[in-house]
């Protein structure tokens, strides 16, 4: 058994799910591919996305003394059960468990670990995971991971499908790099069907601006009035694309405990809960570990007055009006507002009255104004 074959051993025992070698070359075409994707201002408001796309697509600059990298996959699927009720928002897969970068970082960790016990010498590497300047899809794509489906996602072999984490363990070990992996969608475009936005604009292109997931997650502002019901019950993330493609019929389970529901938030998130989050420090000690934290608690609220527009649960509209009455964040106070109009009853006018009242924001009072006679 040789080396490169050895370490596949290695990093099948620790729980990932696949295993190529990459070289670290540029990427000429992904370069291409990812700068028109960027003058199409499809990056939205992700700003560290457009600074220096050349370093994102050429894998030597990011660690010199690397000669080679072990790219790995890991599932984090768990069969999403029923929802709990119209009070609760849905959370995309990949965030139901720990926050995945701690996870993978220390399994990397690991297999350089037990790769030095191998070779019998100290291995210079680095571990990284969707947290540097590295178009990991590309990257992956290139070297058969697996292939770029059309809405980016990375799509194993053998029905293994995207619900999958990707990292890299750039070292400075020679080792062949593995081909390209010759999956396609054939003439499925299901993804861009289903997708309640319109985000995937073409195969292989997602309009950020577009995407629930951006919306719901990396946007720092406010969600356009004109997608907000077709949110629908994504509280953070959405899986829409991915539930609908015919490679995630069967998705294998993860493995691995730290992404099993029980640890982290779980498929589903109670909304009248969030609102009684007062500051950001009751939501940092609610969400340690978790990949939910990300949007901080004024993303997660707004997404979550949001969901409760589109669903409309019994005793909704006193709560929210009651949050948006405590509530110092204009932004906040507008998106319950809106929620209150989606109930389209005298109770909810009546308390989106009271709001309009006592607001001192001109921007909000016009909103509310328009909300009201919609309402």
């Amino acid at each position: 058994m040789n080396l490169k074959e050895q370490i596949a051993d290695i990093a099948l025992s620790i729980g990932f799910q696949r295993i190529v070698v990459a070289g670290l070359q540029p990427l000429e075409d992904e370069r291409l591919r990812y700068q028109k994707w960027l003058q199409n201002d499809y990056a939205a408001g992700m700003e560290y996305l457009k600074r220096n796309p050349d370093f994102r697509t050429t894998p030597q600059l990011l660690y010199p003394q690397a000669t080679s990298a072990i790219i790995v996959s890991a599932s984090y699927y768990s069969h999403p059960p029923e929802s709990p009720g119209l009070q609760f928002g849905q959370v995309a897969n990949y965030a139901v468990g720990l926050d995945y970068h701690a996870v993978l970082r220390a399994r990397l960790r690991e297999l350089k670990s037990k790769v030095e016990q191998t070779i019998g010498r100290p291995l210079l590497g680095k571990a990284y995971t969707d947290d540097v300047a590295l178009h990991e899809q590309g990257f992956a794509n290139h070297y058969g991971l697996g292939f770029a489906g059309k809405n980016t996602l990375i799509i194993g072999p053998k029905l293994s499908g995207s619900y999958n984490f990707i990292a890299e363990l750039l070292t400075d070990l020679e080792l062949d790099a593995d081909e390209k992996y010759n999956g396609t969608c054939g003439a499925c475009f299901r993804c861009a069907s289903a997708c309640p936005t319109n985000a995937i604009v073409d195969a292989r292109t997602v309009d950020a601006r577009l995407c629930i997931s951006y919306l719901t997650i990396e946007n720092k502002n406010g969600i356009p009035l004109e997608l907000r019901p077709k949110v629908g019950s994504w509280v953070f993330g959405c899986d829409v694309c991915q539930d609908v493609c015919p490679y995630n019929q069967r998705p294998p389970e993860t493995k691995w405990v730290e992404f099993q529901p029980e640890s982290g938030a779980g498929h589903h998130l109670d909304l009248f809960d969030l609102l009684t989050i007062q500051n950001d420090e009751q939501f940092r000690t609610r969400f340690l570990s978790s990949p939910v934290r990300r949007p901080k608690r004024r993303g997660l609220l707004r997404n979550a007055l949001v969901v409760l527009g589109n669903q409309r649960p019994d005793g909704g509209p006193q709560i929210i009006a009651s949050f948006a009455k405590a509530e110092a964040d204009p932004m906040l106070r507008e998106h319950a507002a809106w929620a209150l109009a989606q109930y389209r009853d005298k109770k909810a006018s009546a308390l989106l009255e009271q709001l309009l009242s006592i607001e001192t924001e001109t921007t909000n009072q016009e909103a509310m104004r328009f909300q009201l006679e919609q309402s």
